[in-house]
């Protein structure tokens, strides 16, 4: 694969589990000239922390790790975080609107549905987990 086909971001070890460890995003100023950038939600915030599976791979806490996710699944999330969640906002304002009903009922119609979404998203997190994939490799 491509590696502009990747996003990466450096990070460092803080916990290890059994079959996962955990790692420190740390963000750089790289991410300014990441081509990437527009759909990682990374680059806003200075630290992000990050759960991933390892298979035979031993790490140590402190460690300096590259993680690593296909830059079609980055498009993805964006797209199941936000995109998705703003055309039903609009389509449910326009319509409720176009029916008459008062802006105030429209607005709470619209951001029940939003909640409801984002709900059924956070109960599909186990499934979604298995599709968005992160890898990790040791730096050198």
């Amino acid at each position: 694969m491509a590696s502009a086909q990747l996003i990466r971001h450096k990070g460092v070890i803080t916990a290890i589990g059994d079959k996962e460890v955990t790692v420190n995003i740390v963000t750089t100023s790289a991410c300014a000239s990441c081509s990437g950038k527009s759909f990682c939600s990374m680059a806003d915030k200075k630290d992000k922390t990050c759960v991933i599976d390892i298979v035979n791979q031993e790490f140590t806490i402190g460690e300096e790790v590259q993680v690593t996710m296909r830059l079609m699944q980055g498009m993805m999330a964006v797209v199941w975080a936000y995109l998705i969640p703003l055309c039903l906002l609009m389509i449910i304002l326009l319509t409720l609107q176009a029916c008459k009903i008062p802006e105030a009922g429209s607005a709470l119609v619209a951001l029940f549905v939003v909640a409801a979404y984002y709900f059924m998203l956070y109960r599909m997190r186990d499934k979604l987990k298995k599709k968005y994939i992160f890898e990790i490799e040791k730096l050198k």
